[in-house]
This record gives structure tokens, C-alpha cells and sequence, in this order.
């Protein structure tokens, strides 16, 4: 560390660039290098000399820098770094010396965080007269000025000597030989002189003149002795017309020698000459400056004037910058990512921190506190300075920087003379502590409104002038509820709009500081009082917005961007983190920061729990509860919280008991669902699962917690179905060890697969089933899935299955195999059950093969109702490959199935109830066969949307015409057209956005992300059946189908000329073909003939090509314009979206959420898990991108014209908040128990690396809490 006094200093990277800044001889007077940065008010900006030069350093050979980025200097290492500027040709000479003897000597460098660059502080100036004065004149080398600075690090020997000098060529002797003016002169002299002897030579220009001096000095310079200098004759016409008889200072300054030799023959005297300079060690580094300066007035030319076979031969520069840096140890130091301004300048406050503009957070911090410490007087403005800053780049690390400084007592500068002002006294003040404490004392007597912005003064006061006697006093700024009270002059019962009308009207006699205090004394005791809490925040803001705004909370919270989406648990947990041992000033500053934000969402919860963090918060009733993650079941509790919503579903589930169907033998000979008639065993379990489900519904409607539990038995009710317990039973009859269905212990370890096809109704084990129809075809989605993962992100989705066969309820594609020659869709039959016999598909699609079961050791099922358990390895390949649309049809069915029908369809007998008549449309079938058309009905709950590949965006239109547009398909070995129109539409219309797909070279699923733009209104009637073939809407479909066919075959052709898949396009190729076409002529090898019209047709064909691709993309635009017109004139089928499914993930896991639409509210609520929060930015659900932020997957749409009687978002009655009870862990011993006796390898897929949605201690399934702290990713802080 430097002996100097206190005083500012600069980073290397600040002087350097205060250097190329810095111009000696235009600078107002003022020294960038050497004084110190002025103090910056605003409106006074510390301008540059408009014609200052912005120096452009170049390397001279007397370098001795770094030769490498990593090379570290010692005690015996100094570099020197000499340059020239291309553009003012002024001369400069750092000297970096490292061997000042000290011990412990560590020169700074990046690695280490207390010094990572030097930061010299000025020892010494020196101007060039006082140089000369002290050791004489050197005319080699005309010194402006010099200046010593030395590196306050603690350790570092550092001596950094700038010198700066002016050009070798001064401004007369440069005119001489630039002057355009003076050199047309010159050459029309000698001219008129002698015009016989310089006929046909013209004046020279300043290159010329130039040129010619920089050979003589090369020439100079490549001399080996005296007696091999050259001699310019003064008769030489290029040099009678370049210098004449004027340039002789030129040369005598340039160490040229003028000689006289005897002319031949004598009579005619004699004939002058310059020998060329004698080049030492003296003088060799002026002839290279010379040399430079004489390359820098070439380059700065007019290109008009520059002669080009001149400037080849000129050797270009090196920058000396990199030099530089490397010398001072700063080069590739870490910078900021910022977007360069060219108009905006540099902020002084960075100069004033001896730092710069691309210093990132770190590095700022670092040199305000090594500013700080070297001039301690002015660390006031230093703060604002490092205040305003971290405003300005709207940094969390900053702004906690300067949080941390405020809880230590520091304070700005402007601060500071504010406090004074207020009572009147200079900031500069001899008076003593007593005669300050005394006009406070004075100050509140006469104004006691004014008390608390005396206080707030009387404190900065205090810390500048360290004087303990006045800060005591300054913090006496107790004030009791009851003060509170009686300074409003209002009671503890006073309505919360009374209290804050009355703190207005006080604000009026200017006591505001007072008043905004006792507003929060009040508030502080009724937290839950949103009015009173917003107008206190007002009101300690100042001027009546919040003090602080909401995204510098969340960045002072350092949450971020990412902020408003996050949970109020989140937050809490971030500013629980933060304020955990933190001083008291950082304490408060994170409370604004959480009062902030919960006052700008309106968050009670928040509010509590900053009041008083053991405060136990129940739900609100007018806001929707979350339900936990009992393990893998983040699907689940998505699909349940949409069911809710569903008013005839919810009415039919909380009423079950009048929908409830008897178990009498009449009712169970006619029950059928699905195509089948349903046995009594399966109805008691359906009937068991309503149960289990009427008492989630009733814990939404009625819970004061912010989230219940769903049961486990609701949840193996729901995942595993009677077919999969039927296949495992079947299978277990050639095993000798007794079996049984699955329970829910087990089953939590199983992957539940995303949507594929909705599910097919049930078959009993004893029913036939073809080989094809028996194969389930899923991927292999938990070959990396660890042991123990409860994860909700671990969830898989997508996975292939076919239904089995013998079902008549079907999703929208049809029973035969569709083809298209145009579209390469993957459209997947239906089970064959149904199909004609006679119709078979002509190609079957790609599809990945069926794989072997995991090996799972230790896994529990139950085989009887009193819940005996046995262990056995092969019940996974049946309970676990779930598909998330299966998960769907098993609720549809067991509702089904436990209520009674309130009619039956005609012919097929099949029950027709709530379930169906809400979710259940139909397609009717059309292939037709010759002269004929053959019509079929099939029902569905679900449409099948497919979206592009390869980026290709579908709308949701798009998407769902891929079912709907005419196919072809192979009936009796023949081709024949076949359509599908909806004859029946659903009040609730569920759409499936079908993401898997499968990538026949890796032979693996994927999922598909590609966007499918949906919108929030959707029109049905262009799938509408209608009985007339003739129909507008038939024939606009028929049109339609034309103009995609016509589209299609425009896209096939435009891709093959543009050829994206390859490395080079049809019209490059053959424009690469016409230049080598032209070459080979050109070169007329021997033996190759070439058509000489050849190129002239590859001309040709280009710009046929070229016309083509032209024409191409105008009917692709128009057709595409067409069809996206051709039924928007239809409107009468209108639904409205009500719920967007989310998943976040890959084709063999993730994580599930949903978005429910509020229509009474106009709200859009995201359900995750036991998070429920308002969605503020609609972009999140409608600008899928399909990144990590999760993709669309199924898509709920309600009939517009039944909205009111179809759905109903919240629907809460809390009766009454329950006790908190403390024998909770008591209560679920007998669960632990059970689970324990699992043993340790029953493999749980949600434990795979838990990335918890906030960073909360984590709470485990039977209420065991582990109390360490835990950061937003699930790591200990």
C-alpha cells in the first residue's frame, strides 16, 4: 500500500482508459490523467473538448511487454509499453515496474477477490518545462508531461510512469510537405524556371512528398555504414518538385547533411546534395517515430489522394492496447454483458469510483470499497454514487450492496446536506454536539409533527460526526399503539377508512413523517386489513405511491424476474433466508421489500407472516385451495382441481347419494358402459371411488387450510384400473404366490405416462382379445429414474399405447387405417373390434417396438380388502405403464359406473348419464365404396389435435383437420375416400394435443414441442355432419381439401428447389455450376469440350428457378390466406377455453400443472399442486414456445351459450376455521409403520433429484419436517 495521504485513486482499466481519453493540448484546463474525478451534480456533466482526440494507440518495436495472457510479474520483472497515435501522432511511454524491495511482496492480480486489479493512486506530475529545467533538452524526444502513480494494494509493488510527448514532426514542418497549396507553388516555380528541362512534369501532391521522405529515412535506416548513405542531388526533378530550396529545416531536423561536390565539368561550379542521416543509437528511435508519423499523415489522406501501391508496402500497425493490459494485469478481466451505446456516454459516478462502464457487479463493489478505504472523507458521495449506480443497472447484488452499507450506517452525501439544511446549519459547521442537539431539541418543541423527519436528520448528523451523545438522541423514536391512537385521535374499533381519512387530514399540517407512523403502528395490529396497510405504505412513501417499486423488491429480495409467478410461500422462504441474521437496517429493508410485494398482490398470507412470522394463515373463501403431492401425483391433482370445476361433475359427486345406483339384479343385467356390460365388483369400486372423491370435493369446498391432502385411496382408485388389475390376476394364475390387485403404496413408484389416446372402456379378464390387440406399445420412460423420487417433475407423459380391442366408445380417428399421400401425421386406429372385417389398413404406421417390464424388487400389492400385502416383481409391467389419458378415462368410467343411468341408447343399449351427456360427442363415419356411402356413429370424450413438426406452427384448427380432412383408406383391396364429421358435440369439448412422436432412426419416443396457437374462442361447424352432401359446409370442406392438396404439392415443390435439408440449394448449384462451367472454359484444358452456350443456359434456368420459387411463394401465401377465411363466417357452434393442461418435461418424465379460466372474474388461475395463484401475464399460458417452460397438452373448451350452467370455478363455504392440533405425527405413526415395512428398494420415481416449486423446509408425506433451510433449487443455503 502506498505512504501517501488519503486520497482517491483508479483501476488500471480507469486510467488507461482516462488516457486514450485525454488530449493535452484540448482539455479545458483540466488534467483527466492527474486530477482527481470532479464531484458530478446534476445537470453539471463533465464534458470533453469537442475537439479532443480519442487516442488510437499503436505497439513501437521498444516494447517489453507480456509475452502470454498468463504470465505473472516477480519481484525482479518491469514491462514497458511505447506507442504512437495514429491519429494525433502524440508519443507515449508506460513504465510498469514490479522490483520496489518490499516483504511480502504480492502484485495484484484477478485470482485473488481482495485485489484483482491495481488501483493507483497519483504520486507525482511533472510538465515537460519543469523536465527540461531538471535535466535539459532533448531533441530527440519533446516531453509534454509525466506522471507517477503507485497501486494502493495492501502488498503490491506496482509503479506505474505514463509520459507523453509531442510528434517528432511539428505543424510547420508538416506543412511543408502537405500543404496542397505551397506544393503547386513550389512545382509551378521550379517550372516557369526552366520549362525545357521539366516539359511533361507536373506539381506533386502531399503522398507523393511524403512517400519520397519516408524512402529516404528507410533508406537511412537499411544503410550498413557512413560510407553507404545516399545522396539526394538537390537537382533530382522528384525532389526539386516535392521540397526544393524550402524544406531545408525539414532536413536539418531529420539529421540530413548538405554537402557541395564539384560539377562536371567544372566550369559549370558546383552541385548540391543531402547525405542521408547517420542512424544511431541515439537517434534510431526518432527516425522510426519520424517513419510512423509519416505512415499516420498517408492513412489520414483523402482515398482520393492515397496511392495504393504506397500503401501496400506500408507495414500496418499493431495496436498497443493488448499490450497494455497484459503489462497492468487486466487483460479478459470479467466485464458485464451490456448492449454498447455509442451515443450514450459513460455515467461520471463511474469515474468518480475510479472504476468503468464494463466493470460487472463485483468489480464495482470491490472498487468503491477500495475507494472507501482510500478516502475515507468522502465516502458520503462515494455512496450515492454506488447507490445510483445499482439503480441505474437494476442489479440484486448492488442493491443488496447497498442495503448492507445502509445497515451499517452508511449514508450519500446529498443525505448528509439535507440534514443539516433541515436545521439550518452548514454542513461544514464548527458548532459542537450540544448546540446541535439543542436546535433539534428546539426544532420538535416548536414543530413536534415535524419529530420524525428531525430524527431521521439528527441520525445522519450523528454517524458523520461520530458523536454518540446525538445519536442516542436521535434514536429515541419509540411510539406505543395507544400513541398511535391518540395522535389520529381514533380508537382501537375506528373503521379502517376513518383511521386513514384521519391521518390525511393531519398529513395537511405537514407532521407526515409522524403521522405515516402511527398510520403503521396501527396497521401492524390488524395485518389482515389490506385498506390500512396500503394507505401506510402510501403514506411512507411520501408521496402517496409505494416507496418502493415492486420489481426493485423482488430484486432486493433477489427473486428477479421470475418473482410475480412464483408462490407466496416462495417469496416468504426467500425473504426468511435473507433477513435471518441480517443487521437491523437490512432487516427493514427486506420487510418494505415483502410488504411491498404483498401489497401489490394482496396477499394476507404475506401480510401475516411478516407480522408474525408463527402465524397460522387459512384460505381465503373467495380464492380456489391446492391439493399436496402424496408422490407422482401432480396429473392427479391437476385433473381433480379441473373436475371440481365442472359444475354437473362436482353437483353429481357432492350429491352422490341421489345419483348412487342400487346394487339390485335388474340394474346390474342392463348396466352397460363403455360397450360392456359392467359386473358388480367393478360398480362397488367405482361407487367406493365417488365416495372417496365426494370427500375431496367437499374438503375444497370447505377447508380453511390453503391446500388439502387427497387420499391414497383416492389415488389407486383413480391410477390403476380393473383392466390392469384383471391382465396382473390372469397372469398370476401360472405363478404359485398368491396375488392380488395393487395397492396405492406400491403404485406411487410407477411413471404415469402423458396423453396418448383417450382411454378405452375396460375389458374384463375374461373377455377375448386378439394378439394385436393384447400389445401395449409404451416407451421405456424409467431406465434413469433413481430410487425414492417423489419429484413431481419425475412424472412421464406421452407414452404409445393402443386400446384394446372389443370397444365401441372410440376417439375421433376411424377403425381403418387412414392414408394421405400428402400428410405425414401419425393417425391411430381405433381397436378392430368394430372395424369391417373387409377393410384392412394398407400400411401401418411407425411405431416404436414393445419393451420388457423393469426389473422392481420389493413392491406391495394388496390382494384382499383387509389389505394382506405380497411382494412381486411382475406387477409393474401391469400397474405401472399408465397413460395419463387413461388416467382421465378410468375417472370418466368409475363415475360411470357407480351412478345410475338416467336413459340408454338406442340399439347398443348403453348408459346414458351426467358423464356422458356432459364430456361424450360422436363422430359419424363416411367411406365411400363406388356409387355408395357408408355412414357409421362411434361416441368419444376426446379430440385428437396434431401439431407440426420440424417448427411447422399449427393453429388448433390446423391441428384438429388432420382427423377431420378427407383420407384415403383400403376397403376390399380398393382405395376409397373417407371423411369424419362430428353428428353429436359435447358441452364439455376436451381436446388432446398429441406431443408424442417417434423417431424411427434412434428408435426412441420424443416428445414433440413444436407450438399449437390455440385460441380462446373456437368455432365447431366447419366439423358439423349435416344430412346434405351439398351443404355450404361440406362443400367448403371439399374446397378445402383441394386447395391443402394443391398447397401440399407447392411446399413439396418449394422444397425440393430450395433443398433446406441439404448443404446448398437447387439455384446456388446451379450458379456454382456456371462459374465452374466458365472457369474450364477460361482454362481451355486440353481434351474437355464444353458447349460455349452452356453458360448462357444455366443463366437461363437460374432465373427460371429464381421466377418459379417467386411464383411458388405467392400461391402458398394466397392459398394459405384462403383457407385461414374460408369458415370464418361460421359462428353458431362458439366455446369458450376454460382449462390449458401443462407439461413440463421430456417424453419420459416431468412435472404437470393446469390453468383454469375464472369467467365470473375474468381470471386465469395456475393449480400446482398446493399452489393455487393468479396468472397476471396471460403470455405465460398463450405464448408457448415449447421450451422448459412447459408445453400445452390438453385443452378444455365450454359451450359459450351453457357457460354459466357448465362451470363454476370457486366454489367455497367455510364454516369454520379448524383447531390447530398438536398430535399430528401421533396420528399418522400407523402410516409411517406401514410404509416402513415396504422396506428401502420400493422405488418411488418423484424422488429423482427433488427440484421443490419453492424453497421451502420440505415436509415429507407423514408430517416428519426437516427443518434446514433449503435454497430455490433444493439446496442448503
Amino acid at each position: 500500500m502506498d505512504r501517501l495521504p488519503p486520497g482517491p485513486g483508479k483501476t488500471a482499466p480507469r486510467l488507461i482508459l482516462d488516457l486514450l481519453n485525454y488530449d493535452p493540448k484540448k482539455n479545458y484546463n483540466k488534467n483527466l490523467l492527474s486530477d482527481p474525478a470532479p464531484k458530478w451534480r446534476k445537470g453539471l456533466w463533465d464534458a470533453a473538448h469537442p475537439q479532443a482526440c480519442r487516442h488510437s494507440l499503436m505497439r513501437k518495436d521498444q516494447t517489453r511487454a507480456p509475452a502470454s495472457n498468463d504470465e505473472l510479474p516477480n519481484a525482479n520483472t518491469s514491462y514497458s509499453v511505447a506507442a504512437y497515435c495514429n491519429k494525433c501522432r502524440l508519443h507515449f511511454m508506460l513504465n510498469v515496474d514490479y522490483k520496489r524491495k518490499n516483504d511480502f511482496q504480492i502484485p495484484c492480480r484477478q485470482s485473488d477477490m481482495e485485489s484483482p486489479l491495481h488501483h493507483f493512486r497519483l504520486q507525482e506530475s511533472i510538465t515537460g518545462k519543469e523536465f527540461r529545467e531538471r535535466f535539459g533538452v532533448n531533441k530527440y524526444d519533446h516531453l509534454i508531461e509525466g506522471h507517477r502513480w503507485g497501486c494502493s494494494g495492501s502488498n503490491c509493488p506496482a509503479i506505474l510512469e505514463v509520459r507523453i510527448s509531442s510528434p517528432r514532426l511539428g505543424k510547420s514542418l508538416v506543412d511543408m510537405i502537405t500543404d496542397r497549396q505551397r506544393l503547386e507553388a513550389r512545382g509551378r516555380k521550379e517550372i516557369a524556371r526552366d520549362p525545357a528541362r521539366y516539359q511533361g512534369v507536373e506539381p506533386v501532391g502531399p503522398v507523393s512528398s511524403l512517400w519520397y521522405l519516408r524512402s529516404y529515412l528507410t533508406d537511412a535506416k537499411a544503410a550498413k555504414d557512413t560510407a553507404s548513405l545516399k545522396k539526394i542531388a538537390k537537382r533530382n526533378k522528384k525532389f526539386v518538385m516535392a521540397f526544393g530550396n524550402e524544406c531545408d529545416d525539414l532536413f536539418e531536423t531529420l539529421g540530413f547533411t548538405e554537402i557541395e561536390e564539384p560539377a562536371e565539368p567544372p566550369e559549370d561550379g558546383t552541385n548540391g546534395f543531402w547525405q542521408l542521416p547517420v542512424v544511431t543509437n541515439e537517434n534510431i528511435a526518432f527516425i522510426e517515430d519520424v517513419i510512423f508519423e509519416i505512415d499516420v499523415l498517408m492513412q489520414n489522406l483523402p482515398l482520393s489522394e492515397q496511392n495504393p501501391a504506397y500503401m501496400r508496402v506500408m507495414v500496418r500497425p499493431v495496436p498497443a492496447l493488448k499490450d497494455i493490459e497484459r503489462s497492468l494485469g487486466y487483460f479478459d478481466y470479467p466485464t458485464r454483458s451490456r448492449t454498447i451505446d455509442l451515443v450514450t456516454e459513460e455515467h461520471p459516478y463511474y469515474k468518480s469510483l475510479g472504476a468503468v462502464e464494463t466493470f460487472n457487479d463485483e468489480y464495482l463493489t470491490w472498487a468503491y470499497d477500495r475507494q472507501c478505504l482510500c478516502d475515507p472523507v468522502n465516502k458520503p458521495y462515494y455512496f450515492d454514487c454506488l447507490e445510483d449506480l445499482a439503480k441505474g443497472r437494476g442489479s440484486p447484488d448492488l442493491q443488496m450492496k447497498v442495503a448492507m452499507a445502509v445497515s451499517l450506517g452508511e449514508y450519500g452525501l446529498k443525505q448528509l446536506e439535507d440534514s443539516f439544511k433541515f436545521f439550518g446549519l452548514d454542513p461544514a459547521t464548527k458548532e459542537g454536539d450540544d448546540h446541535i442537539m439543542g436546535v433539534y431539541k428546539s426544532r420538535i418543541a416548536s414543530a413536534p409533527r415535524q419529530k420524525e423527519e428531525a430524527k431521521a436528520c439528527l441520525s445522519i448528523i450523528a454517524k458523520h460526526r461520530k458523536s454518540e451523545a446525538i445519536e442516542a438522541l436521535a434514536n429515541d423514536n419509540t411510539m406505543s399503539f395507544e400513541e398511535a391512537l391518540e395522535l389520529l385521535d381514533v380508537t382501537a374499533t375506528t373503521a379502517s377508512d376513518s383511521i386513514e381519512a384521519a391521518a390525511i387530514a393531519m398529513v395537511l399540517d405537514g407532521d407526515k413523517a409522524r403521522v405515516a407512523r402511527a398510520l403503521r403502528v396501527i396497521a401492524n395490529q390488524r395485518p389482515e386489513d389490506l385498506t390500512l396497510q396500503k394507505a401506510a405504505a402510501r403514506m411512507e412513501s411520501g408521496n402517496g405511491e409505494f416507496a418502493l417499486d415492486v420489481s426493485e423488491a423482488y430484486n432486493r429480495l433477489q427473486i428477479g424476474n421470475s418473482g410475480p409467478n412464483l408462490p407466496d410461500e416462495t417469496v416468504l422462504t426467500y425473504y426468511q433466508s435473507l433477513s435471518s441474521g441480517a443487521p437491523s437496517g437490512s432487516k427493514d429493508s427486506f420487510a418494505e421489500a415483502l410488504r411491498t410485494i404483498a401489497l401489490d398482490r394482496n396477499s394476507i398470507f404475506l401480510l401475516r407472516k411478516l407480522d408474525d412470522p408463527n402465524a397460522v394463515v387459512h384460505a381465503s373463501t373467495a380464492e380456489p385451495v391446492g391439493l399436496d403431492n402424496i408422490g407422482n401425483t401432480c396429473y392427479l391433482n391437476s385433473l381433480l382441481q379441473y373436475y371440481y370445476t365442472i359444475k354437473p361433475v362436482r353437483d353429481m359427486v357432492i350429491d352422490f347419494e341421489k345419483h348412487r345406483m342400487t346394487l339390485t339384479e335388474d340394474n346390474l343385467k342392463i348396466k352397460r358402459v363403455g360397450g360392456r356390460i359392467v359386473d358388480k365388483s367393478e360398480i362397488i369400486k367405482a361407487q367406493k371411488f365417488a365416495g372417496e372423491l365426494h370427500n375431496l370435493f367437499e374438503d375444497l369446498k370447505t377447508a380453511s387450510t390453503r391446500s388439502v391432502k387427497p387420499t391414497k385411496e383416492l389415488a389407486e382408485l383413480t391410477l390403476f384400473s380393473s383392466e390392469k388389475e384383471g391382465e396382473f390376476l390372469e397372469r398370476r394364475k401360472s405363478i404359485s404366490s398368491p396375488s392380488g390387485p395393487p395397492n396405492i403404496a406400491s403404485i406411487m413408484g410407477a411413471p404415469v405416462f402423458g396423453p396418448q389416446l383417450p382411454p378405452a372402456p375396460l375389458t374384463p379378464p375374461s373377455s377375448s382379445e386378439t394378439p394385436e390387440d393384447d400389445i401395449e406399445m409404451i416407451d421405456n420412460p424409467g431406465d434413469n429414474v433413481e430410487a425414492h423420487d417423489d419429484s413431481s417433475d419425475a412424472t412421464l407423459v406421452d407414452m404409445d399405447q393402443i386400446p384394446a380391442g372389443g370397444i365401441k366408445t372410440s376417439t375421433v380417428v376411424s377403425s381403418n387405417t387412414l392414408i394421405s399421400n400428402t400428410d405425414t401425421d401419425a393417425v391411430m386406429a381405433n381397436g378392430g373390434g368394430d372395424s369391417d372385417e373387409t377393410s384392412k389398413p394398407l400400411s401401418s404406421p411407425e411405431k416404436p417396438p414393445p419393451i420388457p417390464p423393469r426389473n422392481k424388487s420389493g413392491l406391495v400389492i394388496s390382494t384382499t380388502d383387509n389389505k394382506d400385502l405380497a411382494a412381486d416383481d411382475e406387477l409393474w409391467r401391469f400397474g405401472t405403464q399408465q397413460d395419463v389419458t387413461e388416467v382421465i378415462g378410468n375417472v370418466t368410467y368409475r363415475l360411470q359406473c357407480a351412478i345410475k343411468p338416467t336413459s340408454f341408447e338406442e340399439g347398443s343399449g348403453e348408459q346414458i348419464d351426467v358423464i356422458r351427456d356432459t364430456f361424450f360427442g360422436a363422430n359419424t363415419t363416411y367411406t365411400e365404396k363406388g356409387h355408395t356411402t357408408e355412414t357409421k356413429v362411434e361416441a368419444w370424450p376426446t379430440i385428437i389435435a396434431f401439431p407440426g413438426k420440424d417448427g411447422d406452427v399449427r393453429d388448433l384448427y390446423e391441428a384438429i383437420d388432420v382427423i377431420y380432412d378427407e383420407q384415403y383408406v383400403e376397403v376390399e383391396n380398393k382405395k376409397c375416400p373417407q371423411h369424419f364429421s362430428i353428428s353429436k358435440l359435447p358441452e364439455i369439448l376436451q381436446i388432446q394435443i398429441q406431443r408424442t412422436d417417434f423417431d424411427p432412426v434412434r428408435q426412441t419416443s420424443y416428445k414433440n414441442r413444436t407450438p399449437v396457437a390455440f385460441p380462446e374462442t373456437l368455432f365447431m361447424d366447419r366439423y358439423v355432419a349435416t344430412d346434405d352432401p351439398e351443404s355450404v359446409v361440406m362443400r367448403r370442406r371439399r374446397e378445402t381439401w383441394k386447395w391443402k392438396s394443391q398447397l401440399r404439392l407447392l411446399e413439396a415443390r418449394q422444397e425440393a428447389l430450395k433443398n433446406s435439408k441439404e448443404d446448398i440449394n437447387v439455384p446456388d448449384a446451379l450458379l456454382a455450376m456456371k462459374d465452374f462451367v466458365k472457369a474450364l472454359q477460361e482454362e481451355e484444358i486440353e481434351g474437355i469440350e464444353i458447349a460455349p452456350e452452356l453458360p448462357e443456359v444455366l443463366e437461363d434456368r437460374i432465373s427460371r428457378v429464381a421466377a418459379e420459387l417467386e411464383e411458388i411463394s405467392r400461391q402458398v401465401g394466397a392459398l394459405k390466406k384462403t383457407l385461414k377465411e374460408q369458415f370464418t363466417d361460421m359462428r353458431e357452434h362458439e366455446y369458450k377455453l376454460h382449462s390449458v393442461f401443462i407439461h413440463r418435461g421430456e417424453a419420459g418424465g416431468g412435472h404437470y400443472w393446469v390453468y383454469i379460466y375464472d369467467f365470473e372474474h375474468d381470471i386465469w388461475r395456475e393449480y400446482n399442486d398446493e399452489h393455487v395463484s393468479e396468472v397476471k401475464d396471460r403470455r405465460r399460458i398463450f405464448d408457448q414456445t415449447g421450451s422448459a417452460d412447459g408445453t400445452p397438452y390438453y385443452l378444455v373448451y365450454v359451450k359459450t351459450q351453457r357457460l354459466r350452467d357448465l362451470v363454476d370455478v370457486v366454489c367455497r363455504e367455510v364454516q369454520e376455521a379448524p383447531m390447530e392440533l398438536d398430535t399430528w405425527n401421533g396420528q399418522m405413526d400407523g402410516v409411517v409403520n406401514e410404509v416402513e415395512e415396504e422396506g428401502e428398494d420400493v422405488r418411488h420415481i418423484e424422488h429423482v433429484k427433488p427440484r421443490p416449486l419453492r424453497p421451502k423446509p420440505p415436509v415429507n408425506e407423514w408430517g416428519v419436517v426437516n427443518d434446514q433451510a433449503l435454497d430455490p433449487n433444493g439446496n442448503t443455503w
